[in-house]
C-alpha cells in the first residue's frame, strides 16, 4: 500500500469496527481530544466538564483549546464522572467501563481505555498508546457520524489544509502547483504515520481476541479478591460493558495501600499501579481548582490499586500474589 492508502485503510476498518461513518486518525489520544474540541467550536472562555480521576490528557486537551476545565466528581460505585448539565462534556470510560448513557451532541466520549462502539456523542476518541487494548506505541482515532464534524477535524489535524473527511493526505501533484493555497485555517500537524497505521491494521484484525484476553486476566483478579472484606472492585451496573483495560480495586482505607502492595511484591507479583492523582491536585493544575472540589474522588484516589490485564501469564502470577497478600494481611 502507498502511505496514504495505509492510513485510509486503517481509518475505514476502524470506523466499521466501532460502527461510525467517519474516522480521522491522529498522532495520539490527546491530539484527538484537542481536535474534537476545536471541531465542536470550543473557544477560549468556554467551559468543558471533565472527570477529575483520569489521565490528565483530558484536561490538557481542554487547555490546548484555550477553554477552562470544570472538574466533576465521580460516582462512588462506578468511579465514572457524574452526569452534568454543562454545554460541553468529556466523559471517560475509566479503566474500560463503558457507560450506556446517551450524551449530548456537544459531548466527546473519551474511550481511550476501551474499544467501545461509537454512540450518540459528537465524537468518540480512542488511544493506541502502548498500554491500550490496541497498542501501536502511540496513535489515536477520532470517529463521528457527522460529515461536517469529520471534515473540520480532518482539516484541523492536517495543518489547516482544505481536506475531505476521508482524505488522510493531499495529493502530491496538487501540492506542486505554485499557486496552491495550503492553509485555509490554523491547524496542527496531528497526522498519523503510515507505519503506525499498518500496525493498527494488524492488531484490529484480532481485536476481539485482545478483548477476550483482557477479560480472562480480569477474571483471574476477580477470583483472587473474592471474599475479601477490605477491598472492592469497580462497580459494573447491569447492562454496562467493561473492556478491562485494567482491573482496579478500592481498598477500605488508604493506610492499607503500602502493606498490600509490598506484600504482593514479596509474594512474587509485579508492583501494581496507583491511580493518577486527582487532576487538580497535580502541581501543574493546582490553580484550576481547590481541594474539596470533588470530595468523592479525593477520598477514592489514594485507595485505588490497578492491576495490568495485557498479559495472561503475568496476570496469573499477580493474581496468585494478590491472593497470598490478602491472606497475609488478614
Amino acid at each position: 500500500m502507498r502511505n496514504t492508502a495505509t492510513v485510509a485503510a486503517f481509518e475505514e476498518a476502524f470506523a466499521e469496527f466501532v460502527g461510525a461513518r467517519f474516522a480521522v486518525s491522529c498522532v495520539n489520544g490527546t491530539a484527538t481530544l484537542h481536535t474534537a474540541l476545536v471541531a465542536l467550536g470550543v473557544r477560549p472562555g468556554d467551559t468543558v466538564a471533565v472527570p477529575c480521576i483520569t489521565m490528565a490528557s483530558t484536561t490538557i486537551a481542554v487547555l490546548h483549546a484555550g477553554a477552562s476545565p470544570e472538574f466533576v466528581d465521580v460516582n462512588p460505585e462506578t468511579w465514572l464522572m457524574q452526569r452534568t448539565s454543562s454545554a460541553y462534556t468529556i466523559p471517560v470510560s475509566l479503566f474500560g467501563l463503558c457507560s450506556p448513557h446517551r450524551y449530548s451532541s456537544h459531548s466527546i466520549d473519551d474511550a481511550a481505555q476501551t474499544l467501545r462502539k461509537h454512540g450518540a456523542s459528537a465524537f468518540t476518541s480512542y488511544s493506541f498508546q502502548a498500554s491500550k487494548i490496541i497498542s501501536t506505541g502511540e496513535g489515536g482515532m477520532l470517529v463521528t457520524d457527522s460529515l461536517e464534524m469529520a471534515t473540520k477535524a480532518r482539516e484541523f489535524g492536517s495543518l489547516g489544509y482544505r481536506m475531505d473527511a476521508k482524505q488522510p493526505r493531499i495529493d502530491s501533484a496538487t501540492l506542486k502547483s505554485p499557486t496552491f493555497n495550503r492553509h485555509h485555517s490554523l491547524g496542527w500537524n496531528y497526522r498519523m504515520a503510515p507505519v503506525v497505521a499498518a500496525e493498527g491494521l494488524k492488531q484490529l484484525e484480532k481485536a476481539e481476541q485482545l478483548l477476550a484476553e483482557r477479560k480472562e486476566a480480569a477474571d483471574l483478579y476477580g477470583m483472587a479478591i473474592s471474599g475479601c472484606s477490605w477491598m472492592r472492585p469497580q462497580g459494573v451496573p447491569d447492562g454496562w460493558k467493561h473492556d478491562n483495560w485494567c482491573f482496579a480495586v478500592a481498598l477500605e482505607s488508604k493506610e492499607l495501600w503500602p502493606p498490600f502492595v509490598e506484600s504482593i511484591c514479596r509474594h512474587g507479583g509485579e508492583r501494581p499501579y496507583a491511580c493518577w492523582r486527582v487532576t487538580y491536585q497535580e502541581p501543574a493544575f493546582r490553580h484550576l481548582a481547590s481541594d474539596g472540589t470533588c470530595p468523592s474522588a479525593e477520598s477514592l484516589q489514594p485507595r485505588l490499586v490497578q492491576f495490568q490485564t495485557n498479559n495472561i501469564r503475568s496476570a496469573e502470577k499477580n493474581a496468585d500474589a494478590v491472593r497470598k497478600a490478602i491472606k497475609e494481611i488478614g
